[in-house]
Parts: structure tokens; sequence; C-alpha cells
């Protein structure tokens, strides 16, 4: 054995060439499928912690005026819903916010929480790392401010202090007991979950990456929560033997007696049933399956043009096997020659696999959009491994024992006469699988060249997609008042004095900083969806029935300047519009194509929060809800008019935005020192968010493509300069009997461009199939882009001339006289 390795050894040392890039291919292959797969079994296959999520559902409320159907239900009705339901067994309900998180000896953070009736977490299965849930008195109003903390947050503030059930935290300057911390691994989909909101999105819409630190009692109280008022996120576990079907129907029926009962809040209002597993996996399930594909054909090449190396290899070294077995080594000691060499060059794959794998998985980590749910789970996975080890070994063995098998079914006289020791029988099928191999590995390449393609194209169709807003030198800042110092009693309203001094406060000295050219205060920056209401047009009441709600956008004067949102008619917010002037609002084209398709809608009022407002102005549409929705119909209010305890500063400066977001920072904490300021960045930053998920899919299958056709040139020069060595003696005669340069080069282009073309044809009809699975990830392009197609066959047959030139013209040169000499 240890002779085999030896004489394995150098072996692959005198052959460099082979060695280096035999190894580098399958490493690449079982590098970046070892990445993928680990991503897609922690993501979709590796069991949840969670107790039976199969039966875990969402229980919508739907709105038939506006077509939604994935809205927030109200606090009555999910009282009714737990009371009257037999076929959903257990209920919870939760509401998203945030809070200002104060501790000693630190600043002032931002935290996501989670407002949750006590059953949430018991019904979940989520059993804390330290202390307990919350009991049924806590959950009651004025049940007490107690306070469950994430793991995340217990490590990074408390270093996992194991005295943690008990201290005191100040939330919006509230301060609440600890009384148990949350595993990091309860993440059970919030963020997808409120992702699948038609509104109420929070903190998932602003930043996909957050995680909840907090868990807080919800202590619903139908007085401060009533019917008409929507904040609620539902999620029930279905009783033995119902399904969400049967519990569809069954909630559907109690959602209509309600609608009966209570008309003036509930009118058209119903329910919809939704697996919780489809709202967290449903939406990400297409891409990953789509990068499964992907890195599986790259590793169906990389493994193919190992195979044409070693079938090569094999058959020019069937007569070191003849001399060999001439002189006494039998069948199983070849063979296991055979198999040291081959376990010796799979074993440095692997261990370089393995790196690559580790480095990809890095990448993928860094560049993946926070749309996946699970993330921290992903670690490179030893069943993956194991797996696409296997496939690389099956690969190497069967492909490296073929010429065994073939120099055995051979003469052996035949074999040490024939040139180069190359039998014919070998050589023949040897040729032809060679040629299958090429064939297929070019239709391979078709395919994901094909697919990066359509998302290239797709990506590009996105970002020539006008937002309607200007991003470039514009950077936001975050913030939040806390009720405790800016209250807001609504018996006051629009009188927040506290709010309003604030904001005023905020704008002076944002104006004064260097460089600034606008600043300006909105309720949610222009990606932001914010939240929608109902409305009116007085003297217009009746068709308001089957109107959906309006987004609602608020805004101090300068905010139309700072992102260069144009005027159409009218005018626009100015500074005399107060709390004393009478109310105004704007609105946007999309609600003028909507509302007013027949009338001049300047001097109409609308009824907004229970207040007659008159239409001043017309504004371009702006995409809030991303690039690829259309824009919404919308409403602006002057902020003075509408002022709430959250808010955005908006400053358009010239000059460095890095120093702009830090003295944006700095003036925050100079008009409130205890105020965490969050979401600071560069508003291009947040457009190009927006498109981490094509960005991401376009970059990576992309990548993929690459490697295909870096792997496809490589695999189709081998092949033919092997053809071309084999075939040496057959040229020099060719060239000695006259046969011109130009003529033996057509020979080789010929021979490979029907292999092409049989690669392009069979490439072209498995990416008609496959391009269909990329239709839900594509934005103006269809599956069967004509253009792309055509692009893709021209460049893979330039890469195949490309790769089929330098053998062809090798062949040219051959010398009649050496090459006969030579054989």
């Amino acid at each position: 054995m240890f002779q085999d390795l030896r004489y394995a050894i150098r072996t692959l040392l005198k052959s460099p060439g082979f060695t280096l890039v035999a190894v580098m291919t399958l490493s690449l292959g079982i590098g970046m499928t070892t990445a993928i797969f680990s991503v897609v079994d922690a993501v979709l296959l590796r069991p949840v912690p969670f107790h039976d999520m199969d039966r875990l559902v969402m229980v919508w409320e739907t709105d038939r005026a506006s077509g939604t159907t994935h809205e927030p239900a109200s606090l009555p009705d999910f009282l009714d819903f737990k009371e009257r339901s037999r076929s959903v067994a257990d209920f919870a309900a939760l509401i998203a916010g945030e809070a200002n998180l104060n501790l000693d000896n630190s600043d002032p953070s931002r935290v996501a929480t989670l407002n949750v009736t006590e059953r949430l977490l018991p019904m979940l299965g989520i059993t804390p790392a330290v202390g307990r849930v919350f009991t049924a008195a806590e959950d009651k109003p004025g049940g007490g401010d107690v306070v469950l903390i994430s793991e995340a947050l217990w490590q990074r503030q408390f270093q996992r202090d194991p005295n943690i059930v008990g201290k005191s935290v100040r939330l919006n300057d509230r301060p609440r007991t600890i009384v148990g911390v949350v595993p990091a691994s309860a993440d059970f989909g919030i963020l997808q979950v409120l992702r699948a909101a038609d509104y109420g999105q929070g903190y998932a819409q602003r930043d996909a990456r957050t995680t909840v630190d907090a868990f807080a009692p919800l202590q619903g109280d139908p007085q401060r929560l009533p019917r008409n008022t929507h904040p609620l996120f539902i999620i029930g576990r279905l009783a033995q033997g119902a399904s969400v079907e049967s519990a569809q129907q069954e909630l559907g029926a109690v959602a209509a007696q309600l609608e009966k009962t209570f008309p003036d809040d509930n009118e058209a209002r119903g329910v919809a049933v939704q697996g919780l597993r489809d709202i967290v996996f449903g939406p990400i399930q297409p891409a990953l399956v789509v990068l499964v594909w992907a890195v599986g054909l790259v590793l169906l090449i990389a493994c193919v043009n190992v195979a044409h190396l070693l079938l090569a290899r094999g058959v020019a070294r069937v007569r070191e096997i003849a001399v060999r077995s001439a002189l006494g080594a039998g069948t199983a000691r070849l063979a296991r020659q055979h198999i040291v060499e081959n376990t010796l060059l799979l074993f440095l794959a692997s261990a370089l696999g393995v790196l690559v794998a580790s480095i990809a998985l890095r990448v993928l980590l860094v560049a993946a959009p926070a749309d996946i749910p699970r993330l921290a789970d992903v670690a490179i996975d030893a069943r993956v491994l194991f797996v696409v080890l296997s496939i690389a070994v099956a690969v190497g063995f069967v492909f490296g024992l073929i010429p065994l098998w073939q120099a055995r079914r051979t003469d052996l006289q035949t074999v040490l006469k024939a040139e180069a020791g190359r039998g014919a029988t070998s050589g023949r099928e040897s040729a032809t699988a060679r040629s299958i191999l090429m064939a297929g590995e070019i239709a391979l390449a078709v395919v994901l060249v094909i697919g990066a393609g359509l998302l290239i194209k797709s990506f590009w169709r996105l970002q020539q997609v006008n937002p309607g807003f200007d991003v470039q030198q514009v950077v936001k800042a975050e913030f939040q008042l806390p009720g405790s110092r800016y209250p807001t009693d609504f018996r006051q309203f629009p009188n927040f004095k506290e709010i309003l001094q604030f904001n005023a406060s905020l704008l002076e000295r944002a104006s004064a900083l260097p460089g600034v050219e606008s600043v300006a205060i909105a309720g949610n920056h222009p990606l932001d969806a914010g939240f929608t209401n109902s409305f009116v047009v007085i003297g217009r009441e009746a068709e308001a029935r089957d109107w959906p709600e309006i987004s609602v956008r608020r805004a101090t004067p300068g905010y139309f300047r700072t992102l260069r949102l144009p005027l159409v008619r009218g005018r626009l917010i100015l500074d005399s519009d107060t709390t004393q002037a009478a109310p105004v609002v704007l609105i946007n084209e999309a609600a003028v194509a909507r509302f007013f398709t027949r009338q001049d809608p300047i001097g109409q009022r609308m009824d907004i929060y229970g207040t007659p407002r008159t239409i001043v102005g017309v504004v371009a549409d702006e995409k809030i809800h991303g690039l690829n929705e259309a824009a919404p119909v919308a409403v602006y209010l002057p902020m003075s008019q509408a002022p709430f305890s959250n808010g955005t500063l908006l400053v358009r400066a010239r000059g460095d935005l890095v120093q702009i977001a830090s003295a944006m920072r700095s003036i925050f904490r100079e008009v409130d020192p205890s105020l965490a300021v969050f979401g600071v960045e560069p508003l291009r930053d947040t457009l190009a968010q927006s498109t981490g998920e094509q960005r991401f899919m376009m970059l990576l299958v992309g990548v993929f493509a690459a490697l295909a056709l870096v792997l496809s040139l490589i695999g189709i020069h081998g092949v033919l300069s092997y053809a071309v060595l084999q075939r040496r003696k057959e040229i020099g005669i060719r060239v000695a009997l006259g046969a011109e340069p130009g003529q033996v080069v057509r020979v080789v282009l010929g021979e490979g461009m029907r292999l092409t073309l049989i690669g392009l044809g069979v490439g072209v009809g498995l990416a008609i199939l496959f391009s269909r699975s990329l239709a839900s990830l594509l934005f103006g392009v269809t599956a069967t882009d004509l253009t792309i197609f055509s692009v893709v066959i021209v460049l893979v047959a330039a890469v195949s001339m490309l790769a089929m030139w330098l053998p062809a013209r090798r062949a040219a040169r051959v010398d009649p006289l050496v090459a006969l000499r030579h054989q």
C-alpha cells in the first residue's frame, strides 16, 4: 500500500497540469455545492425547534372593500375567534413594535419588541433558556411591568449573567423586571409574518435583519384597542383532526356573524387562514430551489470535466497497464494501484473543497438577502458534505477504473503493438464517451448561462425603474419618541406640543449643518410603506364603500425639495400650514387616476382622521412598496397638522455622507440625549437593500454560470487537445499527402462544432424547462426571452470556438516527419 502511495504521488507530480486542473475543478464543485446545500438544509430541510409546526396557522382578517387579504385583527375580534372556534384549539396574538432601551453606563439603543399574549411561547413549544414565561395574571391590563429578553441581548448587554432574572431595564423610560431569556433558536419567523401583512409591517419592512430583543405581555384592553383598530397578528394551533380548510370555513362563519353584529366596525371584513410554514418558507423556497439546481449543474459540469481528464489519462496509460499485466500483475493489484491514485487525488480535492465551502458560506451569509429565515443556523453540514463527496468519489472511481476494465478486455499483444499503446477498441470507446461528455458539458453550461442572463436582464430592468424620488446625497435617521416625555393625548390632536417642539428643534439644528441643502422630517422615509387609513371625499360618501384605504404620508415642507419629488399641479405644503391654519392635504397622481378621473381634485375636501382637509396640490408618485410594485394611492399631510411619535429626519447635503450621518447623530444627542436614533444611512443604500434578493440571485447564478463557462472551455480544450495528440500520425500523413493547414484546422473545428451544436440544441431545450422555475424571480422579462437565448447561444458558441482554436492550430503545425518518426 505504501509502495502504491509513493508511486501515486510521483505519478501526480509528473503530471502537474492534470493534477492541478482536476483538483481545482473538483474542489470548486464540492465547495460551492456544499455551501449552497448547507443553506438549503438549514432553512428548508432541518426540523424547526417548535412543536408540530405544520399545525400552526396565521389567522388574517380580510377586507372585501379594499381587496386586502392579510390584515391584522382587532382585539375584540381575536377574543371572539378564541371563544367560538373549535377547529383552532389554541390562540395567541402579538403586536410588533420598537422601544428605546436605556441601561446604566451605556448609550440608549433601539430594540425590536413583541407584545404577546401569555399563550404564545407555550403554544410554540418555546422554553426560556433562563427564567420563565409570562403568567395569565401578567397578561391582563395592569398585570405588571415584566419583560423577557432575547439571548442575543443577554449576551450583548449582560454578558450572559446567570443572575439576570429579577434585574430591571427601562423600555421607553418605563422600568421593567426581567423574568426570563428567550433562546436564539426561538425565531418562529416573525419577520416573514410581518412582511406578509398588507400593513403594520413595522421594523420588518425597514430592516429585515432585525432580531426581536424584548418580549412584553400584551395586556389587551378592549377600551384601549377597540374593534375598529387592527394591530394584532393572530397565530393559532389546529385541533386534532382539523385542517386549514376546516378552520377557514369555521372562522369565516364567525367573521360573517361579527359583520352582522357590528356593521359599523366589521363591514366587509372576513378571515383568511394560512399555514405558518407557507408564510415563513414559501416566499424564499423558489429562489433556493433555483440555487440548488444551479449549483447542482456546476457540480455536474465539474464531475464531467474530471471524467474527461481521467478518461484521457487512462487511455494514455493502457500500454502501461498492458505491460504490468504481461509481467504478471493481476486485476486486483492493478485496481488497487488505480484506487490509491484516485483516492489521493480526491483527498486533495476534498480538503481544498472544504476550504472553498467555508469561504463561500461566509460570503453567502454576508451577501444573502435578509428575507431568508434561519440564517443564524446555517453552517457547513457534515451530511451534505458527505453526499457531495460521495458523488465526487463515485465519478472518480468509475471513470478512473474504466481504462483498466477496457485494457483487461483487450488482447495484450494488440495493445503492445498499437501506436502509443492505444488499443483500437479502447480508443474508439473512450472517444465516444468523451464526445458524449463534451456535448453534455456544453448543454449544462447553456442552461446556467441562460438562467444568469435572464436574472441579469431582470435586475437591469428593475434598476431602470424610476422610484419617483432622488436618493443621491440624502441621508436618513429614524427615531421614535417615548410617550412618557412626548405624550400623545388624542383629545388634544394635533396639538402635541412636545412633539412639535422636538421636530422644530431638530430641523433647526439639522439646517445649520455644513453643506446642507435642505432638511425634512417625515413620518416614514420614501421606502417605508408606513400605514394606510380609510377616508372619504366629502360629498361622495356613498362611493367610499368601494374604495381601498389610502397610504398616509406625513411630512414637513422641506420633504419635496429634499427628495426632489415633483409638483404636478397646485401647491406644496407650506410653513404656514400649522395647527392653527386650515387643514390641507396633497394627493399623488395614482390617487387622481383612481378617485378623480373626471374632475379636478384641487379644492375638493377629504375626511381623514375625522377632519375635513382641502386638497391643495398633486405630486408625482413614489414607489413606496419597492421598485417592482406599482405606486399606491397616497395622501400627504403637513407634519404640523398630523404629528405622531415616530419620524425620519432626511438631510440632503454636499460632501461626505459618512460625516453627515455622524453629525446627524450628534444633533439628536443635543436635542434629547436619552433618545435612541436608528436606521442612519444614505438613502441610496436603503434603495439598494430593497432589491437585495434580486441582486443576490443575479450575482450567485452569474458566478455559477461563469464557472460553468470556464469549466466548459477547459473541458472542450482538453478533449480536442487529446484528440489531436491521439491523431498525430493521421494528421502527419494528411499533411505529407498535401493537406493544407486550413484543411487540418477545418477538420478539427468541424469535429468540435458538431459536438457544440448538439450540446447547444440539448441545452436550449433544457433551459426552456429550467427557466420556468425562474418566472417568479423575474421582473419585466419573460422566462423564454428570445434576446437572452440568442445572445447565450452566440456566447457559448464563441467560447467553444475559442477553446477549439488552440488545438486546431496545434494540429495545423504538425511536422509530418516528426510525427511519423515519433510514432
